[in-house]
């Protein structure tokens, strides 16, 4: 099995994380291309790790995911998903209906059968921004659906996301599929520290900087090394607590976690999709219909490819609307 290192992050890493970055040339060459303000948000991103937009996401299409994910609840045998109970990832038809009715089950890649996760993806604002970040169209890698905050501690996405043939190419999107109480366990994040001068580079063993199966170190020892670089840099949490319709983009070593819940009674409905760009893409999760136009959802300049491992064919509602 390859090894990764801190030179396979360093390598492969975006235009914009390269010291010699000039976001002024970029911007007179493609600043036309958006309805946003692309230098204020790069420069953001450059020296926060995140952006956010406000009311770009549209209340049918998150009101569409949530009726699909209502309909997978009570059908779920009828769909070829995996989803996730408590750290347990197996295929939805081994779980029992009442296991599916927890509230913390989520949902793994829903993107594949239904329409409106797609979308909802391929949001404008997200499928454009992360274009300009990757300079090569931005591809769904994965999506994870929460009922509840998640109240999982500090972490870096990439150890874990990872098929993406460039590491460093990885960035994802959280959108809430309602307005986010303080109480409810909100998402946390560390401005800056997506910086690899301010993270450097957790030793799984042997160098290498993934978590594997025969990995030396465990998930908790990475949050314990984040939570002492922060406090290090001196970085204090910031909460997001965002309204239906928003969208935050994170870089993929953009330290961040879920609060703990104050109030039981609150639930933190959301919408996650991780992102690699076209050219880095793992050739072996696009289905081959993709070179004929079809087997993919196509938006904005942003793909959701169906996965060729998958073989049934049942979508959930929105694919009908």
């Amino acid at each position: 099995m390859k090894k990764f290192l801190p030179k396979d992050w360093i390598n492969s890493a975006a235009w914009i994380d390269q010291e010699n970055a000039n976001i002024d040339e970029y911007v007179k060459r493609h600043g036309d291309s958006v309805d946003f303000d692309l230098h204020e948000k790069l420069t953001f991103w450059r020296e926060k790790g995140y952006v956010a937009f406000e009311q770009v996401v549209p209340h049918d299409l998150i009101d569409a995911l949530a009726g699909d994910i209502e309909y997978l609840r009570k059908h779920y045998r009828d769909f070829e998903l995996y989803a996730e109970l408590r750290g347990v990832i197996k295929p939805i038809g081994e779980f029992s209906e009442e296991e599916l009715g927890l509230d913390g089950v989520k949902f793994n890649s829903i993107q594949t059968v239904s329409l409106a996760a797609a979308r909802l993806s391929l949001v404008k604002e997200v499928s454009s921004f992360l274009g300009h970040v990757f300079q090569s169209p931005a591809c769904a890698l994965q999506s994870l659906t929460f009922y509840k905050g998640s109240q999982q501690s500090i972490h870096v996405d990439y150890p874990y996301v990872r098929c993406q043939t460039q590491l460093a190419k990885l960035a994802a999107s959280w959108i809430p599929l309602e307005d986010i109480q303080p109480e409810a366990g909100p998402l946390v994040y560390y401005p800056g520290s997506h910086k690899t001068e301010i993270s450097d580079f957790f030793d799984w063993g042997d160098g290498s900087i993934l978590f594997e199966s025969d990995s030396k170190r465990q998930p908790h020892e990475l949050s314990v090394y984040l939570a002492e670089r922060m406090k290090n840099a001196g970085i204090e949490p910031e909460v997001f607590c965002p309204k239906k319709g928003d969208v935050f983009i994170w870089h993929g070593n953009l330290s961040h976690e879920g609060s703990k819940i104050l109030n039981e009674e609150l639930t933190r409905r959301s919408y996650v999709t991780h992102f690699t760009s076209l050219d880095a893409y793992p050739p072996e999760h696009k289905h081959p219909s993709a070179k004929n136009g079809s087997g993919a959802v196509v938006e904005n300049g942003g793909y959701c490819f169906d996965y060729p491992w998958l073989k049934q064919t049942n979508k959930l509602p929105s694919w009908t609307i």
